[in-house]
């Protein structure tokens, strides 16, 4: 009697990220793969593990050198590595490099993950050109606006979720921002390496909708495909994502294949391999790229399959393993599914109590709402994504009906601020 060969072995390196792991599962078993997961040695990673063990492995990097996690590994014999951490990445690339594996290459790791660097690699592969400077000492700042030139925007090397991220309009006003980047002395996190970078200005555009669109991708060598577009909301004041909405968007459809065009070429760009999230900004000169993330973006997922557009989990999972799979044209109808963010303002440090969520919950076309804090935390723009305060989850039909769930949304009263 023969023996039924074992599935392919997909490695996830596992820590806070962009997927949850019962989508992932979900996404495995189409794919006829198992699930190894490599928890990483933070909290979050170490508290999720019961749940990794529901719907894979678990091999645990806590206590372990990273010799002797990979000789666990190889001893699996994997197929594929991925992950949907942004954390993550780096310590992916020195994994799948040294079982063999396909991902991003150890050359281009730091451009994929360092946001001056991309801008380098953008220029000298012409896909975009714009004035920067890195900065390690507020020092510094003089120099950097002598070249920059300003209007600009102060924003991490390295980081995620528009962490510290600001507009800086005169010398004085860069000045102080940045000694309180470098220092954490207003409360936020500090920063030990930042750009200053030119401000790319978006064109004038209707409320509730962003000046500004992701498109996540997958690459294989030169073979770089659009996943899912990502519209996006109007920011909160100074640079926090209110979320996005696909996968019809107002953008029009010449512009949006414009969009969808340039964000191939940044990936490619930075030789990607696997999914990654690139955002862009929508100005009256034409797109412009804003940065890109070598993972797949947040919500994509969720709102790609509620709009019936894609299935990027099952993208990720496929081409991690080098399995076929299919990727989707302009999308000019159908369902419109939306993950909309609340945040706090500016000057919040806490909240004071939470008192009328069933109101958001009764709103048409909202599905479920996610509170994100409790009464008595702290909150901080500095801090960027982590400091929202709930996250409102739904669909529409139509784009002026989207419009007013928003305008519904904003008008409840249901959470108070110190």
């Amino acid at each position: 009697m023969t023996a039924t060969p074992a599935n392919p072995v997909l490695l996830v390196v596992y820590d806070a990220g962009s997927l949850a792991p019962t989508r992932l599962a979900e996404a495995a078993r189409q794919a006829g793969c198992d699930l190894v997961f490599v928890t990483a040695d933070t909290a979050h990673a170490q508290e999720m593990i019961p749940t990794l063990e529901m719907v894979g492995t678990v091999v645990n990097t806590a206590g372990r050198t990273e010799a002797q996690t990979e000789a666990a590994l190889r001893a699996l014999a994997p197929a594929g590595i991925i992950t949907f951490s942004e954390f993550q990445i780096a310590p992916t690339v020195r994994l799948a490099e040294a079982l063999g594996l396909r991902y991003h290459r150890p050359a281009d790791v730091d451009a994929i993950t360092h946001k001056d660097l991309q801008r380098r690699r953008f220029a000298e592969a012409g896909v975009d050109s714009v004035r920067f400077r890195t900065l390690t000492d507020p020092a510094q700042a003089d120099e950097a606006i002598a070249y920059v030139g300003l209007p600009a925007i102060i924003k991490p090397v390295i980081g995620a979720s528009s962490r510290n991220t600001q507009a800086v309009a005169t010398p004085e006003e860069c000045r102080a921002a940045l000694a309180a980047i470098f220092t954490g002395s207003d409360g936020g996190p500090a920063e030990t390496a930042v750009m200053l970078e030119e401000l790319l200005v978006g064109r004038p555009t209707p409320a509730p909708w962003g000046d500004y669109i992701a498109v996540d991708c997958v690459a294989d060598g030169d073979d770089v495909r659009p996943v899912f577009v990502t519209s996006k909301f109007a920011l909160a004041e100074p640079f926090r994502e209110r979320g996005g909405y696909g996968g019809f968007s107002v953008v029009p459809e010449a512009e949006e294949r414009e969009v969808r065009d340039l964000a191939c070429r940044a990936v490619r760009a930075l030789n990607i391999h696997g999914v990654a999230d690139v955002e862009i900004k929508l100005t009256a000169d034409g797109p412009r790229v804003i940065e890109v993330n070598g993972r797949l973006g947040a919500w994509v997922d969720d709102l790609a399959v509620r709009s019936g557009t894609s299935d990027p989990a099952y993208v990720a999972v496929a081409a991690a393993l080098g399995l076929p799979y299919e990727t989707p044209e302009v999308k000019q109808g159908g369902p419109i599914a939306f993950h909309y963010l609340t945040v706090p303002p500016v000057g919040a440090r806490r909240v004071r109590a939470i008192r009328g969520v069933s109101a958001l919950r009764r709103l048409a076309r909202v599905d479920r709402v996610v509170v994100l804090a409790e009464p008595g935390a702290d909150v901080d723009w500095r801090i960027g994504a982590r400091g929202n305060t709930a996250a409102v989850i739904g669909s529409a039909a139509t784009h002026e009906e989207l419009a007013a769930t928003v305008a519904a949304i904003e008008s409840v009263d249901w959470i108070d601020y110190e």
